[in-house]
């Protein structure tokens, strides 16, 4: 077997066009994005729907870029990462179960850099610019732009929440800065769609969350999935 088959569990000539990277995959996702089963690879699993491959990446911006930079070599020409973040503060209309696109991620990927406390002013990725004008006239305000920080602790967000705030940033994820680059480098369109289903010290990831958060972000994730599935029918078809 090749090393693309090795890794993914099917063959890149299986692979379409558009991609959707799941960084923590849930029982639940096959269903709502009507896809029987994943293959299972050595580092990812992979499946496909009519009318794209959904990814089992892993959790951090490694497994998450690596994921993208095979993807070069396949026929694969948009990806779109697909998962949940956490919210520094609830405004703006925004709290858990929102939907949210980042305009930018800064990268804080390294651990030791964000345990040094260095500012995140050198390395802001993004995503690609004409699929993010077609996203955001499709979505409309069902999906609400964001700054966006990858991240690489989660006891340290809480300790710096309040100087990113500071700085604009309103949502931390833990791929999706490497997600952009590796896409960027890779010749790759690439956006991004989180729900939200935490705010940073108010309702960290860590507190068991009510019955109705719970419901909240259950209608996100399936409201989200079904948007997702709807747009690359009609503007990203196989």
């Amino acid at each position: 077997m090749k090393d693309f088959d090795v890794l993914f569990g099917i063959p890149k000539q299986e692979v379409k066009k558009t991609c959707v990277l799941i960084p923590f995959l849930l029982k639940e996702a096959l269903g709502e994005f009507k896809i029987g089963h994943l293959a299972r690879g050595k580092l990812y699993g992979a499946g496909n729907s009519r009318d794209f491959t959904l990814i089992h990446s892993g959790m951090g911006p490694a497994l998450t870029g690596d994921a993208v930079l095979y993807l070069k070599d396949t026929d694969c020409k948009n990806v779109i990462l697909f998962g949940s973040c956490g919210l520094l503060a609830e405004n703006n209309g925004l709290g858990i179960g929102s939907l949210v696109s980042p305009l930018k991620a800064y990268s804080l990927e390294s651990f030791s850099r964000m345990l040094a406390n260095q500012e995140t002013t050198s390395d802001v990725y993004y995503p690609d610019k004409k699929l993010l004008e077609d996203w955001t006239s499709a979505a409309g305000s069902v999906i609400t732009p964001v700054t966006c920080a990858t991240v690489s602790s989660l006891k340290l967000e809480e300790e710096r929440r309040g100087v990113w705030l500071k700085q604009g940033i309103e949502a931390v994820d833990m791929e999706c800065s490497a997600f952009f680059a590796a896409a960027s480098h890779s010749g790759l369109k690439a956006i991004a769609l989180f729900y939200v289903t935490d705010i940073i010290g108010v309702k960290p990831f860590y507190q068991e969350i009510g019955l109705k958060d719970k419901a909240k972000i259950l209608l996100a994730r399936k409201k989200s999935a079904d948007f997702l599935c709807k747009f690359i029918r009609k503007n990203l078809p196989a």
